[in-house]
């Protein structure tokens, strides 16, 4: 059996900084105040990184562990309406291969996020994507701040509910370097999607086991992680 982990922001789908609107709208609620987000690390960050870095811009100190778990549950109720206000879209090949993949028994198609359960079940339901994963036996942000703490997370759930899997039979697919750095934390196939922002050229100087351009048709997906 194969574990898939998918990251959704740049790999799935594209919301045009829906999750950016929603954080602003957030700050704004909650101290009143704006934040410039060229100045804020996003690419690749998990929810409670951003947060962190948003708390920080705004009160000028180490933030509280309150005031980041305020912001990102604030931030979550924000995100249904900025994602209708955005037109985002699911990525080329993304629905075909995980239509093909849905309901094997040789493979299972998780989530390996810097978004909360909750942020990832919001933007996945909205573009009608949730009903493909395994949200009991996925990765979420939810205390940690570093994609590489969600990996180890996403192997100990590996553990608990498959027993020993080897590497060979895990992927992690991800359109950022930090997707390929955590894939490689676990000892997992990792796959680089340049559908984000980073190119091709950029992904693949990371030494994924696969770098492309945009998914590619189911058919060839599946014979291609088939080989290991």
């Amino acid at each position: 059996m194969r574990l898939l982990f998918w990251d959704i922001d740049g790999t799935l789908i594209r919301t045009y900084q829906a999750g950016l609107y929603a954080f602003r709208q957030a700050v704004e609620e909650i101290w009143g105040k704006s934040v410039d987000f060229g100045e804020i690390r996003t690419a690749g960050m998990t929810d409670n990184f951003i947060s962190r870095q948003v708390v920080q811009a705004i009160v000028k100190r180490e933030p509280a562990g309150e005031e980041i778990e305020a912001l990102c549950r604030r931030y979550e109720s924000f995100l249904p309406e900025q994602l209708a206000a955005r037109n985002g879209l699911v990525l080329p090949g993304v629905q075909s291969i995980l239509a093909k993949l849905c309901g094997r028994d040789d493979y299972r198609l998780l989530l390996l996020t810097g978004n909360s359960k909750t942020g990832a079940q919001i933007k996945l339901d909205y573009f009608g994507l949730a009903k493909y994963f395994d949200f009991s036996c996925s990765a979420f942000a939810e205390q940690y701040e570093d994609r590489d703490e969600i990996a180890r997370n996403a192997r100990e759930i590996v553990r608990t509910h498959w027993g020993y899997c080897p590497a060979h039979q895990v992927y992690v697919i991800g359109d950022t370097p930090h997707d390929i750095r955590c894939g490689k934390t676990i000892g997992a196939y990792t796959i680089g999607i340049a559908t984000g922002g980073y190119s091709l050229a950029e992904l693949s100087s990371c030494s994924p086991w696969w770098s492309v351009e945009t998914l590619p048709a189911a058919e060839r997906f599946i014979t291609k992680i088939s080989q290991k």
